[in-house]
């Protein structure tokens, strides 16, 4: 196996994750477990690190502009989330940063789609599945009990 395809895997399994994680995320949100959804936030912030490391090494090695920019999408998303969430603290889901906030997330979750089916049909299922699981859990926090943080 190519060390494109070792990165590509990496990065399936990421959009995967995060997809997973964040539905945990959501779910904790109605539950009113505030300390788990917190703690299970770290575990999408992680990713930060071996996104960058993928398109870095998809850019050094010369592939094609999709395969550094999706990952750098979802990493923008991620740096977002840390800096509003975790160091500020800021309650802007009940502000106008709202829209724009969400417009970034969905934009990442797209990307790692996107990426997915660059890397093969059947990784881009996968994802668009784990994808509509994250969405499900989404509406039903939403429904439950709004833009709650």
């Amino acid at each position: 196996m190519e060390l494109s395809e070792k990165l590509d895997l990496v990065v399936v399994v990421i959009a995967n994750l995060l997809n997973l994680i964040l539905s945990l995320i959501f779910l904790n949100r109605v539950f009113g477990r505030v300390e788990w959804e917190h703690r299970l936030g770290y575990g999408t912030l992680i990713m930060i690190f071996p996104l960058t490391i993928v398109a870095l090494a998809n850019l050094a090695g010369g592939r094609g502009w999709a395969f550094w920019i999706l990952p750098l999408v979802m990493v923008a998303y991620l740096v977002v989330e840390f800096v509003l969430d975790y160091w500020l603290q800021f309650n802007f889901r009940q502000t106008a940063w709202l829209g724009p906030y969400l417009l970034l997330y969905y934009l990442a979750l797209f990307a790692m789609i996107g990426y997915a089916f660059l890397v093969g049909k059947p990784y881009g299922f996968i994802t668009l599945i784990t994808y509509f699981l994250n969405l499900a859990a989404t509406f039903f926090s939403y429904s439950r009990v709004g833009h709650a943080a």
